[in-house]
């Protein structure tokens, strides 16, 4: 009797399509945020040259991310999800950057620092845009630095797996 075959392999890893997936939804998130402010809120117009140029590069980096994230998806194989933790890292550090330069735009002596002068009376804002995004930028970095310790413990036990498996040095 011939040896009966499942239709399809069992995927790398159960949860890869998970974790793709909230990487690919978080970057989604950031691009349509980033991109929301830049053309409908006016922040081209509105916001010096050094704050569109975060905000452009962090639209770059959201979209290389949820692509990234999006070809894990469709792999369901482990060894695509370097690119998009890696992306998706950078990202948060950029948006964290950003959104610290927001809130001291909004507080304390750099009040308006990164709008131009020419809006800088008319800009109007609501402190629970500044706190919201201020909180999830905080969890976000708290995110990154857990998932790098993360990989960083599996490489180290992985790499003393394989250590312990090579060959034996005579005692």
């Amino acid at each position: 009797m011939p040896e009966h075959k499942p239709a399809l392999s069992p995927p790398n890893h159960p949860h890869q399509r998970i974790y793709a997936g909230l990487v690919a939804g978080g970057a989604a998130f950031l691009l349509f945020r980033t991109l929301y402010m830049l053309l409908v809120e006016g922040a081209l117009y509105q916001l010096m040259g050094w704050a569109n140029a975060l905000l452009i590069a962090e639209a770059i980096l959201d979209l290389a991310c949820l692509l990234a994230s999006i070809r894990w998806w469709m792999a369901n194989d482990r060894s695509r999800s370097r690119l998009p933790l890696q992306l998706g890292a950078a990202v948060t550090m950029l948006h964290a950057i950003r959104v610290l330069a927001y809130v001291m735009g909004r507080t304390g002596p750099w009040v308006n620092w990164d709008v131009r002068p020419e809006y800088s009376a008319s800009y109007r804002f609501d402190w629970f845009w500044v706190w919201f995004a201020a909180t999830l930028s905080a969890l976000s970095l708290l995110a990154v630095i857990v998932i790098w310790r993360i990989v960083r413990d599996e490489r180290s036990s992985a790499e003393k797996d394989r250590s312990s498996k090579g060959c034996r040095f005579p005692e």
